[in-house]
């Protein structure tokens, strides 16, 4: 009898301690996997263009050369989030035309950021509407550049976004959203997050 009780108690304790090396095999529980590849929201200024009247408050305007080729405003019809979205227009034959944000990178290389919009188009040539990534150093020399999809045509709004590692020797981060053709483009709810990289 004796004999019996111990054999069934060194059972149990073989037993608990296999469940304790598979529990160790298989890592920590999900909720402690889900905090190690948490992302966070970088501010943008004026990211769905609520704050703007007739000017783009909080984003910069330029294009390629010459003459004012666009017509750049506040579409306040129209939008996805809030009341107001950016609105751009191709007027004369012109490269490109952009508005842009720039932002400080503090400890991001190699990190993976991801900016996204809402973008919706009308008769777009074939160069399309495109946002971007454009890593920059601390003097604002180029390093690299990393661009969404194009959207061509016409289409309703439709969330497009671009994703990339942050380089070493980044520490300016300039997003861009771009008409490169002919057409109306309207940008709305533009985000942007960093995470570590998968």
């Amino acid at each position: 009898m004796f004999y019996l009780f111990l054999m069934v108690t060194v059972s149990l304790m073989l037993s608990a301690c296999s469940g304790e090396n598979q529990l160790a095999e298989q890592g920590p529980p999900p909720q402690q996997q889900s905090q190690s590849a948490q992302s966070i929201s970088l501010p943008l200024k004026n990211p769905s263009f609520e704050q703007s009247d007739q000017f783009v408050k909080g984003w910069g305007f330029s294009q390629h050369a010459g003459e004012p080729a666009y017509e750049v405003s506040i579409d306040t019809s129209d939008s996805t989030d809030g009341k107001h979205s950016y609105r751009i227009e191709r007027k004369l034959v012109q490269a490109w035309g952009m508005i842009n944000q720039w932002l400080p990178l503090d400890s991001a290389v190699g990190k993976s950021v991801k900016l996204s919009a809402m973008i919706k188009s009308e008769a777009l040539g074939a160069k399309g509407f495109d946002i971007s990534l454009v890593f920059r150093k601390a003097n604002k020399k180029f390093i690299s550049e990393i661009s969404s999809e194009i959207v061509t045509g016409s289409h309703e709004w439709q969330r497009i976004e671009v994703t990339a590692v942050v380089p070493a020797k980044a520490a300016h981060l300039q997003i861009t959203a771009v008409l490169n053709d002919a057409g109306t483009a309207w940008l709305d709810d533009v985000q942007l997050t960093l995470f570590d990289k998968q």
